[in-house]
């Protein structure tokens, strides 16, 4: 060798031991920055530690390139240099040797440098790819990168040298090398430097062999959480190297575990199978997210990732046991699928995984099946996002798999199940295809049943599988064929199989167990709701124990079962009065014991639940508001827990959240619901109403939520006159493919999934859809009882229409039931029979589905008392010939009825009166136990002993436990009556009756400390209910009555009595129905005796606690009608009651002239009539809210108090406050608009909780809250009670308005009958007119005047075969209407009295509707001949009316005489002399205003004594008063009074024209289709005519609201600016002569408005709210463009002018409400509506409409200073004073004046100045046809008066 040689050798040796200690140094510095770094981790904030980390790879700058110059010089390091191989080739081999040592030398060294930089790298990896890549130090970055990469080729090269056994010599574990390349893979890819070498680094390292599981899985995961951080920061292609090439690690890692687990090698124990299910659940989740990316860059390799993935995974499933499947890889293969087809309608163009897989050799068929599987589940679990799609899909795979996988014979069970997912996932897509859904249910039915019946072996899955099979075949039938008795046997299948599930005293219950009992709950809920709202009760028993078992099997309280099943109301039937079954209370006390049937028990139940605990506590306590309002003496105790304000608040709790739940939804409803029932038996039934509206609100909400249907587009015709012609209502038509929806359909289906929470409340949909038809059903009751006709049948119909839907026999028969009802009354004869007979059809043919006999009796009684009703009127009405079958057909329903409800099935309900068994001593046998306990024992009391007659009375006891019991009387001993004494202070008058009490005080203590005077108390803590345990106010003063009962019930604390109470209250409500059609019945043939034995019977019914009682005592019966006419606080028969009051005062009156009947019949026949007018008073009060009840003791008070003002035979006590003639009026306009007085004021008892429902932000709901809690007397029909009347009377009259309101009402037949009798008078009358005059400052003037003759058809003097006859025949076949005149009133009083209106009306349309044939000069002079010659008779019409009807009183018509000074002069002086000559007291408001008419002849009648001092006047009472008198001088008084007047009428008789005030005329419906405006006296008269005296007030009202809202002064009348107009003009483009006429003069006064075009409803409602005045000229009453409840709606309302046909005619409904726009336009708060009755012609009309508007435009134009005005201001600022106290309201007035007359809205307004009603008189005037076309227009509303605004 040599020295050459050996120097090299030298050299090389040296400079790689200096290289390496070199980057030791290097290593060991950073390793310093490192154990720095860790040692401040304590004291230092996250954020400088950050920063220390980044400083040693960015800052450190000198040493990095001092390393990057190191890592050059080491490259080199164990390669031969070239230059001197040649010299070295000998030495090869030590060479080598040399070479391995130096490089495991510096692999240690770059091991020992790179392990702190990865492990910087790696733990600020995030900051580090979160750099620009062009940042200043990146430089710093890349030589680290370069050192990583070293130590990677250092590592390799020294692995591809070392032989297998000897490299573990140099791996010091299993992570460093991992570490360091993921640290170099995050540098390249933050430097975007040699990237592909670091993908080939990770690679190579995967696939080496060489790493182990950890280093795998710390690879995986790093790459992983890289590629999550490049994909969030929108480096999509950075982050699908490093998400590759972790999924490729992941799986590769699994691979090499599976060889581990299969040869058993492993470093420590024997490898976890749980281990690697998780990792394998980790890798595809994993990958999983690769696929996400994939897709949402557009990568095509989506299917070879997830193909190989599921390859992975397939050859692990064999290996290993209970392997998860890969769902999360196969749930994102879904989604991207979805996505892909979101938009695509071919199902086929996506593959399935079976599809792509089956080519694979890798996976099993197992595998592929259990892929497909959870495929399935995958797209049902995506079916919400995209429902078609996944839907086809389902089914796709579904079929795969019965093809292949469960075609086999060996897996029934598997193809059943599959074939009842297939079913699921077609009835998802609706019921279209339900038949199939069908088919695939039967098919599995009957593969499991041949199964078992080849096996006969069925385990608990297996058996519940089948029983759920057939529970949703029977759902799924009744989805398809309602009707069909397939259903029901699926339903008992379904049963026995999960009897023999769900065994007794079974003491295995594992997981399997309780997912199958969560799943039967569902199951059985949605069973035992359908048959509740089909009515099919025979199964409820069954359901119920079931329900229980699995309760217990469970180890579930069965307290918990009780509150879930009440909260969700599963313990009855639909429509049933009973709130829980007797079947349920049942079962549960054989599990229980007999502590289950206290009240006390459901109370501690329900505790955990407010709303439920609530709820309960009002169901129960629904009928007793009269035993709580008892106590209303004990004013110490809170307020009851179940009062309308809790339950108020409670439901507005639970619906506060937003979104509402919907379980809070259905609690909030019921307790509506039950409230709303509450309010409705003590007769409040528009806040009844208002309650159920909410409910119903509410309730729809759910039924939304549940069920999907359609509802047709609202399609109206219209006529020519403007009214619906014909209508197709969505109502009528109900809703259209109406079904569950698919969603909650399919929740049913997973009946083989985890089990649901058995406590929790589940709603089916057939329990929303019982609920919302009883809201339905609810609302439209009360709307009829209130005469809503047109909305009640809307409800009804649309209830029924889902109800035959669903084939729901109890709903339909009661829907039918009542739409028969509303025909009847709304005289619709052949429709109300064919819904009678059809509602008893439909119980005929499901009386064996119902088993509850007492539901199926009331209906069946109800339909034979409908009928009854309906054949009785058709007796009534003579409208047949055979009229006296139909009265004995009558008479039959009512007997079957009656029948009925007196079988066996009621007499237990409550016992006779001689029982008289303790209800404390019963209760406590029944129950033989404490009843607020659970223990099933209890002490015998002392001194008992035990034998066989103990037991026989304890058998016999629980025989009678439906029983409620008589009170037996106590001997009162001497502390309870001094108890008596003392409580009786604030009772006067009235017996305290003790509560019986057992002798065992034990028993009574516990009664009341267990069940009453505890927090859970029935009605609450404080509810007075502590006074139960002593001693309870009650009428009857120890008489057995039906006011006891509540008091015992609540005593008793059993819940059966309470359930008992409610089907009491029912019975004897229907009960009194059915007795009240046969005395009416009876009423016929006037059997007087048998009349009033069934009155006892009703009375008895009511008040007597035995309702069967058929004979009774004189005492009895006089304590009865004692009973009866008593008024009760918060009476639960309230309309009932009243009803048979009107009957009682009916018939006192009927026999007041009979002595034989007041001799010889009962206690009825000898009611004094002081008696009876304070029993109708007591009537009139009860029945405000119900029109029809209301309007008859209205009128028949009004006649009575007439009688009583005219006549000595029916005086009454006499009233210092009211005069005779005040009752009188005051009833009688009660009697008139009583229908339409409910529609404008819904709330007119002045309760403010409905006002809780109005939306605040409506001005509407906003100013109608106002009128209703601070209104007139006016506003209201009655007070609360009859002792509060006088005061109520007295200050209606305050409140009236000066005008003068003349009221007319037409009594009919009854009344003429009536009055005949009365007045002992045998002329035939056909009718009487009643007739008030009244104000508020003049004492009131009533008539009543017979009506003795017919106006007959008036002729023209002539034969009735002349030539006008003739000509009219030939103009009716000229004429082309194709059109018939339908009658608006249909049949009222008038067509007896008056028959040749209607037959003028009818020739009118005729000839105004249609046009000749042909258009013809002779055709013309034809038409315009019989048009003039029916106008004429028309005019004779309206004179002879005003002769024959009026006659000399005429004059009461007239308007009070303004600014008369001779008047008042005269009217003074004749006073003082009548009352000084004549010691005459006189009513001087009449003697006014028979002055006031001194132009007019004034005959003797006017001017008679009674008159004269009393204001009233009753026909065909001449003769009486003439033998009544005596010669005592009064003869000669009466001479020299009527000498008197006559003087001062003569005295007055040439004045001039006298200016009169207007008047209102408040007209029946029998009467106001006739113009009263046009006879000769009212001609000229200012005339408005409003539909009731309280709308009056309530226009009032609501102008002056305004004003205040505008900061404006209020007129005591509103005004408007006629040049504040709006107009619709000839809308319909076929009035062009109109349009002519109108449109340029309208444009010319600066109107608004369209013409020739349609507006839209909301351009109208706008023009209604912002002008004065609205000018419609088109046809009809505009309806076609603006409804009338838009027009209702609207918050403020111009003053309108309808100039169309029939604009203002209302059309009758029977005893419904009227229905006309001109009344909607009054709702909506319009001053004044000008309107027509009947049809008119255009060029006529025109012609009054802009006579009208001229001389309202004059009117503007003439405005100026009222001289009555400034001399008021005068006289008031000369009465200014200083210092003067008094005239204070004088000033006000004055004041007020001034600022009117001066305001900023507008100028020159007052009060004298003619009104806009002043002007409509004279321009009938400009008509052709003065009466024909200027009798039509009529004017709705109160006077108002005419001003100019400033800014027009």
């Amino acid at each position: 060798m040599t020295w050459q040689v050996i120097f090299i050798r030298i050299s090389q040796a040296t400079i790689p031991v200096d290289l390496i200690l070199r980057l030791y140094a290097t290593g060991l510095d950073l390793s310093v920055h490192n154990v720095k770094l860790k040692y401040n981790d304590c004291t230092t904030s996250k954020g400088v530690e950050d920063d220390a980390a980044i400083d040693v790879l960015f800052l450190e700058r000198d040493k990095l390139h001092n390393l990057s110059g190191l890592l050059g010089n080491c490259c080199n390091i164990g390669k031969s240099d070239p230059s001197i191989a040649s010299d070295v080739e000998c030495k090869n081999s030590l060479a080598c040797q040399d070479k391995k040592a130096c490089l495991v030398m510096y692999y240690n060294t770059l091991k020992f440098l790179c392990q702190p930089l990865a492990e910087l790298v790696n733990s600020e990896k995030k900051r580090i790819l979160a750099q620009n890549e062009a940042s200043s130090d990146s430089s710093s970055l890349c030589i680290i990168q370069d050192a990583f990469y070293q130590f990677c080729d250092s590592f390799f090269s020294l692995e591809s040298c070392a032989s297998e056994t000897k490299r573990e010599g140099f791996d010091d574990g299993e992570v460093l090398v991992p570490s360091i390349i993921v640290a170099g893979f995050i540098l390249s890819t933050c430097t975007k430097r040699k990237i592909p070498k670091s993908v080939c680094y990770i690679k190579q390292i995967i696939g080496s062999g060489r790493i182990q599981s950890q280093g795998l899985k710390f690879v995986y995961v790093s790459l992983y959480n890289i590629g999550v951080l490049m994909y969030r920061s929108k480096q999509i292609k950075e982050a699908l190297k490093a998400l590759k090439l972790s999924h490729r690690a992941s799986w590769t890692n699994i691979q090499l575990l599976r060889e581990m687990f299969i040869h058993k090698k492993s470093s420590g124990d024997h490898l976890s199978e749980d281990v690697v299910r998780d990792l394998v659940t980790d890798a595809c989740t994993r990958s999983a997210f690769l696929l996400e990316v994939l897709h949402a860059c557009g990568n095509l390799k989506v299917e070879k990732i997830i193909v190989e993935s599921l390859e992975n995974w397939s050859a692990l499933e064999n290996l290993f046991r209970q392997l998860s499947g890969p769902m999360p890889l196969i749930k994102q293969w879904v989604k991207i699928q979805c996505k892909l087809h979101k938009n695509k309608d071919l199902e086929d163009s996506a593959p399935t995984l079976c599809c792509m897989l089956l080519s694979s050799a890798e996976v099993s068929k197992m595998a592929i099946c259990k892929i497909l599987e959870q495929e399935l589940l995958a797209y049902q679990e995506m079916t919400h996002g995209y429902p078609d799609f996944c839907q086809r899909m389902q089914i796709k795979v579904i079929d795969l798999l019965l093809q292949d996988a469960y075609a086999m014979e060996d897996s029934p069970l598997l193809k059943a199940r599959m074939l009842i997912r297939k079913g699921r996932t077609i009835r998802a897509n609706g019921i279209e295809a339900l038949n199939d859904c069908i088919w695939c249910l039967s098919e599995a039915i009957s593969i499991m049943k041949n199964f078992y019946s080849e096996t006969s072996i069925a385990g608990t899955p297996a058996c519940h599988q089948l029983a759920a099979a057939h529970c949703l075949l029977a759902l799924c039938t009744q989805e398809a064929e309602p009707n069909s008795e397939q259903l029901y046997q699926d339903i008992y299948a379904a049963l026995d199989l999960w009897f023999s599930i769900f065994i007794p005293d079974s003491c295995f219950v594992d997981d399997e167990f309780k997912m199958v009992s969560g799943n039967t709950l569902q199951l059985l809920y949605n069973v035992l709701d359908l048959l509740s709202v089909k009515g099919y009760t025979k199964l409820h028993s069954n359901i119920y124990k079931l329900i229980i078992r699995i309760y217990k099997l469970n180890n579930v309280e069965l307290g918990k079962c009780v509150a879930n099943l009440w909260e969700c109301r599963r313990l009855s039937h639909a429509l049933c009065v009973s709130p829980v079954n007797e079947s349920f209370i049942t079962n549960l006390s054989e599990h229980c014991g007999g502590s289950s049937k206290s009240v006390d028990f459901w109370m501690h139940s329900l505790s955990g639940s407010q709303p439920g605990l609530l709820g309960f506590q009002q169901n129960l306590t629904c009928f007793f508001n009269n035993f709580n309002h008892g106590l209303k003496n004990h004013e110490s105790h809170t307020q009851s827990a179940v009062s309308a304000n809790n339950v108020n608040l409670v439901a507005s709790e639970l619906i506060a959240s937003d979104p509402v739940r919907s379980h809070s939804l259905f609690l909030a409803g019921y307790l509506y619901y039950d409230l709303c029932e509450r309010q409705i038996c003590r007769g409040r039934l528009f806040e009844g109403l208002s309650y159920a509206k909410e409910a119903f609100r509410l309730r729809s909400q759910l039924f939304k939520r549940k069920f999907t249907f359609s509802i047709e587009a609202l399609v109206e015709k219209y006529n020519e006159s403007g009214d619906i012609g014909e209508i197709a209502q969505t109502a009528i038509n109900g809703p259209k493919n109406l079904q569950v929806h698919r969603i909650v359909a399919s929740e049913l289906w997973s009946f083989d999934s985890n089990s649901s929470n058995l406590c929790g409340c589940y709603l089916s949909p057939w329990n929303v859809l019982e609920c919302y038809l009883e809201s339905i059903l609810q609302v439209g009751c009360i709307n009829e009882m209130i005469g809503n006709g047109v909305e009640a049948e809307s409800f009804l119909l649309w209830g029924k229409s889902i109800s035959c839907s669903q084939n729901l026999p109890l709903f339909e028969a009661t829907f039918s039931s009542i739409l028969g009802k509303l025909y009847r009354k709304k005289r619709l004869w052949n429709f109300a029979e064919q819904e009678l007979q059809s509602a008893k059809r439909i119980l005929v043919d499901s009386s064996s589905h119902c088993s509850c006999i007492r539901c199926l009796l009331m209906l069946e009684a109800n339909l034979d008392q409908q009928l009854g009703d309906l054949f009785r009127n058709l007796f009534d009405i003579s409208i047949i010939n055979d009229s006296t079958g139909k009265l004995s057909r009558a008479e039959v329903l009512y007997k079957s009825a009656l029948e009925k409800l007196n079988c066996s099935e009621w007499k237990n309900i409550i016992c006779d009166a001689e029982s008289n068994v303790d209800l404390a001593v019963r209760n406590t046998i029944i129950n033989g136990e404490d009843v607020a306990g659970n223990a099933a024992t209890q002490p015998e009391a002392i001194g008992a002993r035990k034998g066989r007659k103990t037991k026989n009375v304890s058998k016999s006891v629980v025989k009678e436990q439906h029983v409620i019991p008589e009170r037996r009387s106590s001997r009162v001993t001497r502390s309870r009556f001094r108890s008596s004494q003392n409580q009786s202070t604030t009772c006067t008058g009235e017996a305290q009756i003790e509560i019986s009490k057992h002798s065992n005080g034990n028993v009574a203590s516990k009664l009341s400390d267990t069940c009453w005077e505890k927090d859970s108390s029935l009605l609450g803590k404080g509810s007075c209910m502590e006074e139960l345990t002593s001693e309870i106010t009650c009428f009857c003063n120890q008489t057995k009555c039906w006011q006891c009962l509540p008091a015992e019930v609540m005593k008793s604390g059993l819940l059966i009595y309470f359930i008992n109470m409610k089907w009491e209250y029912a019975h004897r409500k229907l009960l009194v129905r059915i007795l009240t059609g046969t005395g009416k019945c009876l009423g016929y043939g006037d059997p007087t005796h048998e009349i009033h034995e069934v009155v006892w019977q009703s009375i008895s019914v009511l008040v007597s606690r035995n309702a069967y009682t058929q004979t009774c005592s004189s005492s009895h019966r006089t304590f009865l009608l004692d009973l009866i006419g008593r008024e009760t606080v918060g009476d639960t028969f309230a309309i009932e009651r009243a009803a048979i009051l009107y009957r009682i005062g009916w018939m006192t009156l009927k026999g007041f002239h009979s002595k034989v009947a007041r001799i010889d019949c009962c206690d009825l026949s000898k009611v004094q009539l002081s008696k009876t007018v304070h029993w109708l008073k007591l009537a009139f009060v009860l029945s405000r809210e119900v029109p029809v009840l209301f309007q008859k003791v209205s009128r028949l008070l009004s006649a009575i108090y007439l009688l009583s003002a005219t006549s000595e035979h029916f005086a009454l006590p006499s009233c210092k406050a009211l005069s005779e003639s005040h009752w009188a009026s005051y009833f009688h306009q009660a009697s008139l608009g009583t229908h339409l007085n409910n529609q404008f004021f819904p709330s007119t008892s002045g309760r403010l909780n409905a006002q809780r429902f109005v939306d605040s932000g409506d001005l509407n709901g906003v100013v109608s809250s106002c009128a209703h809690t601070e209104t007139s007397t006016l506003l209201r029909l009655a007070p609360e009670s009859v002792n509060d009347l006088e005061q109520f009377v007295m200050n209606f009259y305050v409140g009236l308005p000066a005008t003068a309101i003349i009221c007319i009402s037409l009594l009919g037949h009854d009344y003429t009958n009536l009055l005949q009798e009365l007045l002992l008078d045998p002329s035939s009358i056909h009718a009487w007119m009643l007739l008030s005059r009244l104000n508020s400052k003049n004492q009131p003037v009533v008539l009543l005047l017979p009506l003795d003759s017919v106006l007959e058809e008036v002729s023209d003097d002539a034969a009735p075969n002349d030539d006008n006859a003739r000509a009219c025949q030939e103009l009716r076949q000229l004429m082309n209407s194709g059109k018939k005149w339908h009658c608006p009133w249909g049949s009222a009083v008038v067509d007896n009295v008056a028959p040749a209106f209607k037959m003028i009306l009818e020739e009118n349309f005729m000839t105004s509707s249609g046009c000749p044939l042909e258009d013809t000069k002779s055709t013309r002079s034809l038409w315009w001949m019989v048009r003039k010659k029916v106008d004429h008779q028309l005019g004779k019409l309206l004179s002879n009316l005003e002769d024959s009807w009026l006659g000399p009183w005429r004059h009461v018509l007239l308007g009070d005489c303004l600014d008369c000074r001779s008047l008042n002069t005269v009217h003074k002086k004749l006073v003082q002399d009548l009352k000084s000559k004549c010691k005459m007291n006189i009513n001087e408001s009449y003697l006014k205003l028979v002055l006031g008419a001194a132009k007019f002849d004034i005959e003797e009648a006017c001017l008679s004594q009674r008159c004269l001092r009393k204001g009233c006047y009753t026909g065909k009472l001449e003769h009486h008063e003439q033998e009544n008198s005596q010669s005592n001088g009064i003869d000669d008084v009466s001479a020299l009074a009527s000498q008197l007047i006559r003087e001062a009428v003569n005295e007055l008789h040439m004045e001039d024209a006298i200016c009169r005030e207007p008047i209102i005329l408040v007209l029946d419906l029998d009467v106001q289709m006739l113009p009263w405006e046009s006879i000769p006296i009212l001609r000229q008269q200012e005339v408005y005519r409003m539909p009731s005296v309280g709308s009056i007030s309530f226009i009032l009202e609501r102008s002056q609201q305004y004003h205040e809202l505008a900061c404006t002064n209020a007129a005591a009348f509103p005004l408007i600016d006629p040049l504040d107009a709006f107009y619709l003009l000839n809308p319909s483009g076929d009035l062009s002569s109109t349009q002519a006429e109108f449109e340029n003069w309208f444009r010319d006064q600066n109107f608004e408005g369209k013409a020739g075009t349609v507006p839209t409803a909301e351009e109208l409602a706008t023009a209604l709210k912002n002008h004065d005045l609205y000018l419609y000229f088109g046809h009809g009453s505009g309806e076609q463009y603006l409804s009338k409840d838009e027009i209702q709606g609207l918050e403020k309302c111009a003053a309108t002018v309808l100039m169309g046909c029939s604009s203002g005619s209302l059309r009758l409904n029977g005893c419904y409400v009227p229905r006309g726009v001109s009344l909607s336009y009054i709702q909506a708060g319009s001053p004044v509506t000008i309107a027509n009755l009947w049809e008119v012609t255009d060029k006529d009309i025109d012609r009054f409409g802009k006579a009208v508007l001229n001389a309202w435009l004059r009117e503007r134009m003439d405005l100026v200073d009222c001289s009555q005005c400034n001399q008021l201001v005068k006289e008031f600022e000369a009465m200014k004073i200083k210092g003067r106290k008094g005239n204070s309201r004088k000033k006000s007035a004055s004041s007020n004046l001034t600022e009117t007359a001066n305001s900023g809205s507008s100028t020159n307004a007052c009060e004298h100045r003619p009104t806009v009603g002043s002007f409509v008189g004279r321009a009938r005037e400009s008509c052709t046809l003065p009466f024909l076309n200027g009798a039509s227009p009529v004017c709705y509303g109160v006077p108002t008066g005419i001003m100019r605004k400033k800014d027009l």
